[in-house]
């Protein structure tokens, strides 16, 4: 029931900010446009240039999911920034729900629309050759990465004019998830201290338990350290 009351406000808070109102939708029309140029470019590209974007395929999905859940990492920021500034944060830590409680309310809100736009995402570019418990995997990693952004702009800003500098800065993440069309091996090795990097290497290859673990274990420890980080800070 508080949990309810508590989304209830959480969109209450969103809706009054246009650009968070605009944020929360705006996957849904990068998933759109996305869809669209399928339709229409992709055929116009084979037709008159002959040129096959099949191959790339993973590649644009990673790129759909990772900034869907960017867009939700910069909500849960700007919500948490905001609720520094009015010292909001500060009496919920004092109340049943505490700190630990706060904290995961606060990053599970915009996590399980993630969760959703991945799902939505996949059914709408019909990937056939994922399994379920990839695409299961990938809804958890985008959830993940949702709160590593939130925190990271947390961290990172002391406003929301700051936070939102910031979250320019953290769409560069998103370039690691193309490392592997360079050819550079240095730049692949250091790809893989970075979330995004994984999300291209599962969806490529999905059955892949080693990929799958590895991918696994990098956002654990992004979103362990930034926790660790924001427990120490706040305490």
């Amino acid at each position: 029931m508080i949990q309810i009351t508590l989304f209830k406000n959480d969109i209450k808070q969103i809706m009054r900010d246009p650009i968070m109102a605009i944020l929360l939708f705006a996957p849904l029309l990068l998933i759109t446009v996305f869809k669209l140029l399928e339709i229409f470019l992709v055929p116009f590209l084979a037709a008159k240039l002959s040129f096959d974007l099949a191959p790339y395929s993973a590649y644009i999905l990673s790129f759909i999911l990772l900034m869907n859940s960017g867009m939700l990492g910069i909500v849960t920021g700007f919500m948490m920034l905001d609720e520094r500034d009015g010292n909001i944060s500060q009496l919920l830590e004092v109340t049943p729900l505490g700190r630990g409680g706060y904290l995961i309310n606060r990053l599970t809100f915009a996590s399980l629309l993630s969760i959703i736009y991945c799902f939505i995402s996949i059914a709408v570019f019909d990937q056939p050759f994922l399994p379920f418990f990839t695409i299961v995997l990938l809804s958890a990693l985008s959830a993940i990465y949702t709160a590593i952004i939130g925190l990271l702009i947390f961290s990172g800003a002391d406003d929301k004019v700051k936070g939102l500098t910031f979250a320019k800065g953290l769409n560069t993440l998103v370039i690691f998830a193309f490392t592997d069309l360079f050819a550079l091996s240095w730049l692949t090795f250091l790809s893989w201290l970075f979330p995004p990097y994984w999300i291209t290497l599962i969806i490529k290859s999905p059955y892949s338990i080693a990929f799958a673990s590895v991918g696994l274990l990098v956002h654990a420890l992004w979103l362990g350290i930034l926790i660790f980080r924001y427990t120490k800070r706040e305490s």
